[in-house]
């Protein structure tokens, strides 16, 4: 099995108090069809800001405006054809955008929903730690 390391961006991007999930496509080696946060690899070179930015227009066509670290992570996936494991570190960034959400080829879906609604939806696996620690991050914003 190769394994790899990958440092990755998350835009956890909310509008009106609901966020935006997207659905991987079917092709997506790491837990396709599953629902998450809009996530980009960091580039050789990249800044994590410019990644994050690249990842919003590429996936989601929408403009980055602010971005607040909410939280890093590390988590290991392995793909659906057992020849690959990733070793994912994530910086998670609550993200103030604009534009209109158009999804790319990769993607089969969007939704906008609150965290509680979104906790129904067939997540990726680290989805789920990253909304219950978002959850608690946003209650103590709220103090």
């Amino acid at each position: 099995m190769i394994k790899e390391q990958k440092v990755g961006v998350l835009a956890i991007v909310e509008r009106n108090g609901k966020f935006l999930f997207v659905k991987r496509g079917s092709k997506n080696r790491f837990e396709p069809g599953k629902w998450g946060f809009v996530g980009e690899a960091v580039e050789y070179s990249e800044s994590l800001m410019d990644a994050l930015k690249r990842g919003l227009k590429e996936e989601v066509n929408l403009a980055l405006m602010k971005a607040e670290l909410i939280n890093a992570y590390s988590f290991v996936f392995i793909s659906q054809y057992k020849d690959k494991e990733r070793h994912a570190i994530v910086l998670a960034y609550l993200c103030k955008v604009k534009g209109k959400v158009r999804i790319n080829q990769e993607l089969e879906d969007y939704a906008w929903s609150d965290l509680k609604e979104a906790k129904k939806l067939d997540l990726i696996s680290s989805n789920r730690i990253i909304i219950r620690d978002l959850e608690k991050w946003l209650s103590c914003r709220r103090r």
